[in-house]
């Protein structure tokens, strides 16, 4: 009998995943509860006495390994059926097992919960089968992106096959319809599974080609080879989860009659399995009256306001101790440092200084060309090699180096049309006295800027030129950042509360500048990096509970939602709380609230905000709050690149406590969205994980 893997596959979960399928649970009294039954396979080598081995499951199944023709037809009718690899490359299917011997599972479809239990139990056998020469293999009838995302979310790690035709389903004759599909042992089983941990995933499964088709296939199980016509077995599924009881009966001749091998061993006492219920409702127990909670963030905000009063300049987001010196002192510019090198910062300009840098820089082609020096720019250059992170200040800066972008050279003729005619636009814009957005700008010469990724450089180029801000040049990125929470503010002239904005929020202005007289009595405010925990946030009021204003730009952060945050701070003295998911990318989101970004670095003094605390989720909460390993993902190589260039960051490196966390994400390869929290209940992350960071302080 064979022992399941401990460990569930990893699934997509939060929003993309639902509690229960949607199957109709019937009661058959002829048949008691199915459990999906482990099995063992035909794994070692031996010469075979019969053409084809027909082993039958129990006679109380519901379904069972079904009597099949000889393996020379079953061959025959797989010869020109192909599959294809994760790489896209066709595969003779009959090549699966030519030259060795293989065991080969037909997935239902790559969504099936079903199946990924079924490669569960067959991954658990892979060390035994490649220390025997048996090959793992696994098909499904979807793309090779289906198969890639199963490949992703599971811990699988046999061959992986897509049979986007159902060729292969269809020349070995499997069954297909919603009779096999929707039956009473299906639905208890995958309660079954749900309860254990194991998740269907609906993205995958209602694709096109799968509701079409492979929503109503079911699969099988086959072990051939060496040989073509090698068929050692197969077990055809005669409905949903039916799994096959195999016994390895093929004996050679000559020891027919020898004793039966010794039973297996008991099987171990599983573990407690991490993210348990009643762990989960332990760590609830562990809460203290909301009031004792708020009285020690209501400490923390008087220290983070009377701190930010005495000093702004040294409460780097990277101190280990998170302290101030506590001396008065203004906060400190590029021009309070004695650089090496020289380095260059922007500021907000009125209209009337945009529209004179301009005409000056215009008045310098002007001369550049009449002086016979030709049509040319100098462009501050915002590679990555002229970007300087600066400890004092805690951000990245730009230096002073500058590039010639002449219009009579072919690597830049393009470029230097751009800049023209984007500096020509602005111009416009700013006599008019209105604001456009990016994309309004990118249409006004579509042909010339060909996509909008090429104005939008050369917009930060221009911006980069004159000294100015982005925003001075009256040009905004559509609205993107949402606020909700006890804040209030003026927008244009017009009263904000967001408190009544719903779970939506309200969205943050593109342009800053009319956003005034801001009015707060929260505690702190709480950076989200998502919009689904948002909406969790908002829908379960959790400003109200514990006082604050929350906000994210869902993903990336736009300059408007930077801007916003950065007003938030200066204006309200108020601490920020970080929620990110606890990958790499995550920590990249943090970085550039708080250090800014390489391409907006000549404006990082406007749009960095200091002293972000990182309260999670953090690699080492995975742990901590013993989140399931199904909601824990597999870190891809461009993960763990990502993950071990952060480590190699001035401003990661400074803090202790972010080494700790990146190199406990690397060493387990495993990360996880905030969403995981949702395994222990919809609204974990506001009634236990939250309301207990906050008790413990337990942020970086």
């Amino acid at each position: 009998m064979a022992t399941p893997l401990p460990a569930t596959p990893r699934s997509i979960h939060g929003e993309k995943t639902h509690p229960f399928p949607a199957i109709p649970l019937l009661r058959n009294p002829n048949h008691s509860t199915p459990t999906l039954r482990s099995f063992s396979l035909p794994i070692k080598r031996a010469v075979r006495s019969t053409p084809l081995l027909s082993i039958s499951a129990k006679s109380d199944s519901l379904g069972s390994s079904a009597a099949v023709a000889s393996e020379e037809d079953l061959a025959s009718s797989l010869k020109g059926v192909e599959v294809f690899d994760l790489t896209g490359k066709a595969i003779p299917i009959v090549n699966l097992w030519r030259d060795r011997r293989a065991v080969v599972a037909f997935a239902r479809h790559f969504g099936c919960v079903l199946c990924r239990k079924r490669a569960d139990l067959l991954a658990s056998k892979q060390e035994v089968m490649a220390a025997a020469g048996v090959a793992l293999a696994l098909i499904g009838p979807g793309t090779v992106d289906q198969a890639k995302a199963f490949s992703e979310q599971t811990k699988f790690k046999g061959e992986i096959y897509a049979d986007p035709n159902h060729s292969s389903y269809d020349a070995l004759k499997f069954a297909y319809g919603v009779s096999t599909t929707f039956t009473p042992s299906a639905g208890l089983k995958i309660i079954q599974l749900y309860m254990e941990g194991y998740r269907q995933d609906w993205e995958l499964s209602f694709k096109q080609n799968t509701v079409s088709k492979g929503g109503w296939q079911q699969g099988g199980i086959l072990v051939a080879g060496p040989g073509v016509n090698n068929i050692l077995y197969i077990h055809k599924d005669k409905e949903a989860g039916d799994d096959p009881n195999i016994e390895d009966k093929r004996r050679r001749p000559d020891s027919a009659s020898s004793a039966a091998a010794p039973p297996p061993p008991p099987p171990k006492k599983k573990d407690k399995p991490r993210g348990s219920s009643s762990y989960a409702q332990d760590l609830r127990k562990q809460l203290k009256p909301d009031a004792e909670i708020l009285a020690t963030v209501r400490r923390i905000y008087e220290e983070s306001s009377s701190s930010s009063s005495a000093n702004t300049s040294t409460h780097a987001p990277n101190n280990p101790d998170g302290a101030n010196n506590g001396e008065a002192a203004k906060t400190l510019t590029l021009a309070d440092l004695n650089l090496s090198s020289s380095c260059r910062e922007v500021a907000d300009l009125d209209s009337p200084s945009v529209l004179r840098a301009i005409e000056r820089s215009i008045l310098a082609v002007a001369r550049s060309i009449l002086s016979g020096r030709g049509f040319s720019f100098s462009v501050p250059s915002r590679s990555s090699s002229n970007q300087l992170f600066v400890p004092e200040l805690d951000r990245i800066v730009l230096r002073s180096r500058s590039s010639s972008r002449p219009f009579a050279h072919l690597s830049t003729v393009r470029k230097a049309t751009i800049t023209a005619r984007v500096l020509s636009l602005v111009h416009a814009v700013l006599l008019r006295g209105i604001h456009v957005t990016k994309r309004d700008l990118f249409y006004t010469d579509a042909k010339l800027f060909g996509d909008q990724s090429h104005s939008d450089a050369v917009l930060d180029d221009v911006s980069c030129m004159l000294g100015c801000t982005r925003s001075s040049l009256h040009v905004v990125a559509s609205e993107k950042g949402v606020v909700v929470g006890r804040l209030v503010f003026s927008d244009d002239g017009d009263r904000i509360d967001c408190t009544r904005m719903g779970i939506g929020g309200k969205a943050i202005p593109p342009n800053i500048d009319r956003v005034s007289n801001l009015q707060s009595d929260a505690l702190f405010v709480l950076l989200v990096e998502k919009d689904a925990a948002f909406m969790r946030l908002a829908e379960d009021r959790f400003y109200n509970r514990f006082p604050c204003i929350i906000l994210t730009a869902k993903g990336q952060p736009d300059v408007a939602t930077r801007l916003f945050l950065r007003k938030l701070k200066a204006e309200l003295r108020l601490p920020v709380l970080a929620l990110v998911d606890s990958d790499p990318y995550g920590l990249k989101i943090l970085s550039v609230y708080m250090c800014g970004s390489k391409n907006m670095s000549y404006d990082s003094s406007n749009l960095t905000t200091p002293d972000i605390k990182w309260l999670g989720v953090r690699p080492s909460d995975l742990d901590k709050y013993r989140v399931p390993e199904q909601c824990r993902l597999a870190m891809t190589e461009q993960d763990v690149k990502a993950g071990r260039d952060l480590l190699e960051e001035d401003f990661v490196r400074r803090n202790a406590g972010w080494v700790r966390e990146l190199e406990t994400m690397l060493r387990a390869r495993q990360k996880a969205e905030i969403q995981a929290l949702s395994s222990f209940g919809f609204q974990y992350l506001t009634e236990v994980y939250l309301p207990l960071k906050l008790q413990q302080q337990d942020w970086l």
